[in-house]
């Protein structure tokens, strides 16, 4: 790839829920900190700054959005996770099998949920909207479907959309309730934002000028965090219309 090829596609930080913007900013220094050997003095800088910017401003955004909704969906998203990690336990088990029918029907659902295999570790938007997504077309096909009952994970897709659409409702209700209240306890957001921007700007540059593989892994994975975070953010656009 050019280098002239490696710049982040355009991100509107500030439009992020306050939510998406920590899981983002989180997730982006969680993956940068096991490469900060390969950052130069300025990049480790911002990456201390933005680790204590993101660290301060979720702490007060959670005392300001204390709310009883809140280990609710915390209960609920554990639901969801380990609904979806005994699927993928079930569905890997499956493929595996000796029993040509088994194998057959746990390797289809396995090509189906490969894009979706790491739902559990994306933002809890991201996750809700992708799963809605998934499930749509998993109950669209009947082969997938016919596969499901095949290794006996059709009551586990079943359980998996009844938590998840309970899990949205509930999580909506949350940020209605919070969206009610007047802004305060967010002064800490704009330098989050700046930090993680700084920091982005960084490792574009250094993997655009003093590239090595670690760095270009590293601009890669913040890409791939970043648009998921866009897409959760048009989404959220479009059904606001």
């Amino acid at each position: 790839m050019k280098t002239k090829e490696l710049a982040f596609k355009s991100l509107h930080v500030a439009h992020l829920s306050h939510d998406d913007a920590a899981t983002l900013f989180q997730f982006t220094y969680e993956i940068a900190i096991p490469v900060r050997e390969h950052m130069d003095t300025t990049a480790n800088a911002i990456l201390d700054k933005l680790i204590a910017d993101t660290v301060a401003c979720s702490a007060q955004v959670n005392r300001q959005r204390k709310s009883a909704l809140s280990d609710t969906v915390k209960e609920l998203r554990k639901t969801c996770n380990n609904l979806l990690s005994e699927i993928k336990r079930t569905i890997k088990f499956n493929a595996q099998s000796r029993n040509q029918k088994l194998s057959e029907a746990g390797n289809e659902l396995k090509f189906f949920f490969k894009p979706n295999w790491d739902l559990n570790k994306k933002p809890l938007g991201t996750q809700m909207e992708e799963t809605t997504f998934m499930l749509k077309e998993y109950q669209a096909n009947d082969a997938l479907r016919a596969a499901a009952l095949t290794i006996g994970v059709d009551a586990l897709m079943t359980e998996l959309q009844t938590a998840n659409t309970k899990l949205e409702t509930i999580y909506l209700t949350r940020i209605e309730e919070v969206g009610s209240r007047p802004p305060s306890g967010t002064n800490l957001r704009p330098p989050a934002n700046e930090s993680y921007m700084q920091f982005c700007t960084a490792i574009e540059q250094a993997a655009r000028y003093t590239p090595n593989d670690k760095l270009t892994k590293l601009f890669h994975e913040m890409a791939v965090l970043r648009n998921e975070a866009h897409r959760g953010l048009a989404g959220k656009k479009n059904s606001s219309r």
